[in-house]
């Protein structure tokens, strides 16, 4: 069997969920507004302006949004979670999109695997129909309260062992299938499946396919601006800011 396997955030998703989630949950006053102005909102800035690295902003991001969602009921989470994804599942790049459309009409098995809360990503794969997902995993005592207790799935590492599941779970043909990343957090992914694609990647993770023998010959590279989509290989150049 055939697979595609997709990140979420900045791959589909233009934006975090988790942000986004973090965000509505700020809106609803169920997380302090201080605690978004003291911990996101710089570091948010820093790199909108792009001033600060989205993998490093990210992760600090996970910290926050854990610790501020300890004791906090299931039900509360998850009802702004659907919001979220009523709201905001459809604001996702339109090549990522099509991609998803193509592997379901080719009938191949299409998965999600992301480092954001697996309660949004399981209903992001409702959204789009997909066949199965992994996300980071939360964890409830049997009050249904979150004990800020996770299962992390950012890093490369983390991500490989999951898609391995997935990958026995469905009887997938690595050598034929298929992976969407945009960080280097989906670098193992993009590794492990034949047809690999970087969607508007960071310059890490640029970097990291360009310096691979094996990625470098192989991978393609989209940039998605406005209503045009480029496909670029790993050796374009790479303009050099000044610090």
């Amino acid at each position: 069997m055939i697979g595609a396997f997709f990140d979420i955030d900045g791959t589909l998703i233009r934006e975090s969920i988790m942000l986004k989630h973090f965000n509505k949950l700020v809106k609803y006053g169920i997380i302090d507004e201080e605690s978004y102005l003291k911990n996101i909102k710089a570091k948010y800035e820093a790199y909108e302006k792009r001033y600060g690295n989205y993998d490093d902003f990210i992760v600090e991001v996970g910290e926050v949004y854990r610790k501020k969602l300890i004791g906090l009921h299931k039900s509360i989470i998850i009802e702004t979670a659907n919001q979220v994804i009523k709201e905001g599942g459809e604001l996702v790049y339109a090549y990522t999109r099509d991609r998803i459309k193509f592997h379901q009409k080719q009938g191949h098995k299409v998965f999600f695997v992301s480092g954001s809360p697996t309660y949004l990503v399981r209903m992001l794969g409702e959204l789009y129909n997909i066949d199965d997902f992994q996300g980071t995993h939360y964890e409830f005592d049997e009050d249904g309260r979150f004990t800020g207790k996770i299962s992390q799935m950012w890093d490369s590492e983390s991500k490989l062992g999951e898609i391995q599941k997935l990958v026995e779970a469905h009887d997938i043909d690595v050598n034929n299938s298929y992976a969407y990343g945009d960080t280097n957090g989906d670098f193992s992914m993009l590794k492990t499946m034949k047809h690999a694609t970087a969607i508007n990647p960071s310059r890490k993770f640029l970097k990291m396919i360009k310096e691979d023998e094996d990625l470098s010959k192989r991978a393609d590279i989209i940039v998605e601006r406005k209503d045009i989509v480029y496909k670029l290989k790993p050796d374009v150049d790479l303009y050099a800011l000044s610090e």
